[in-house]
């Protein structure tokens, strides 16, 4: 049996596996740290006797040493009356694409959702030393603590939308040109009546808004301010808005829904009351998270680049935290068609 592989067994030593490679333990921890004065060919020959015999480094103590905790924090913010929780399509999705983003840097991710009471969860994760910096997706009832975050903002890095000027580095779709694209589309197959659904409230719903009337002006249309469901992103709550909205009556023959979650609910609204998609009313989302494709019908909406979003907030913290300056920066959005715009739209009765 190899030598190495039977010392696996128990817990080896640092001594032990500088004999194992006929070096002093000052030459073993070098290596393991990835010290540069220690040659290549004898930082490869120890890792692969590590590597062979299961030593675990101390990563504690090596991360104290470097000063570094090698992981990242994700804050999620729900908000109890939003309906949202982790399970969300959206968060589930963007926590995969900044996790895809981290470890290919070689870092953890820490995923926090703060209590509602714990107003400083981004100054905890960060002065405790438990992350090196912090990815915060959406400002939904923070942008007053972000702006208060002083001298951490260096570590911060905040998916949202831009809406002036911040003392923080923000990432986030062009919410404008998602929502003129949704609504010149929704406009251009002949739509009139188109019913907006989301929480214009939260900074990117607003934008998203400003974008959609825009679109309206663009081609000399009015747009009825009655057909405006602000409705929090939670489905069950945008299904039952949905539900009471066609059961008062109200006529319209498109929706614009915020989110990809808020689109799905309605379309389960519309065909519970017999309503088809798109012929009598047609629906547009945004997002485009990977169940828009899969809903009957396959959901038309915005893609606003989660992937390349998360990408762009991991790349632009590490620069952050190295000392870089780094600017604020917007991912493009492109209009999805899928079958829940594609018919014509009915006259309505």
């Amino acid at each position: 049996m190899n030598d190495h592989v039977a010392k696996s067994s128990r817990k080896m030593t640092m001594a032990e596996l500088a004999k194992l490679a006929d070096v002093d333990v000052s030459t073993v921890s070098r290596a393991l740290n990835d010290s540069p004065l220690v040659k290549e060919e004898t930082k490869k020959q120890i890792m692969k006797i590590a590597a062979e015999t299961g030593y675990a480094v101390n990563a504690s103590a090596r991360n104290l040493r470097r000063q570094s905790s090698e992981a990242l924090g994700i804050v999620i913010p729900l908000r109890p009356e939003s309906g949202q929780t982790i399970s969300d399509p959206f968060y589930l999705e963007m926590v995969g694409a900044v996790s895809k983003a981290a470890s290919a840097n070689g870092y953890d991710l820490i995923v926090s959702i703060p209590r509602e009471d714990e107003t400083i969860a981004e100054r905890r994760l960060l002065q405790t030393g438990k992350a090196d910096g912090l990815i915060v997706i959406g400002q939904a009832g923070m942008s007053k603590r972000l702006e208060h975050i002083g001298p951490l903002a260096s570590k911060i890095v905040v998916w949202g939308g831009q809406t002036g000027h911040t003392n923080y580095t923000l990432v986030g779709s062009d919410n404008v040109d998602g929502g003129r694209l949704a609504a010149d589309h929704l406009i251009s197959i002949g739509r009139s009546q188109i019913l907006f659904l989301g929480p214009i409230n939260l900074p990117e719903v607003k934008l998203r808004h400003q974008g959609f009337l825009e679109a309206h002006a663009k081609h000399g249309k009015h747009w009825d301010t009655n057909l405006l469901l602000e409705i929090e992103f939670g489905g069950r709550n945008a299904f039952e808005a949905v539900i009471a909205m066609l059961d008062s009556g109200t006529k319209f023959d498109a929706i614009f829904a915020a989110s990809d979650v808020l689109a799905m609910a309605a379309l389960m609204a519309l065909t519970s009351r017999g309503i088809r998609v798109p012929e009598d009313v047609a629906v547009t989302g945004y997002d485009n998270i990977s169940q828009a494709s899969t809903t009957t019908p396959p959901l038309t909406t915005i893609d606003q680049n989660i992937e390349q979003g998360g990408r762009m907030m991991v790349e632009k913290l590490l620069a952050q935290l190295s000392g870089e300056s780094v600017k604020s920066e917007l991912t493009p959005t492109r209009l999805i068609v899928r079958e829940s715009t594609s018919g014509e739209a009915q006259p309505t009765q």
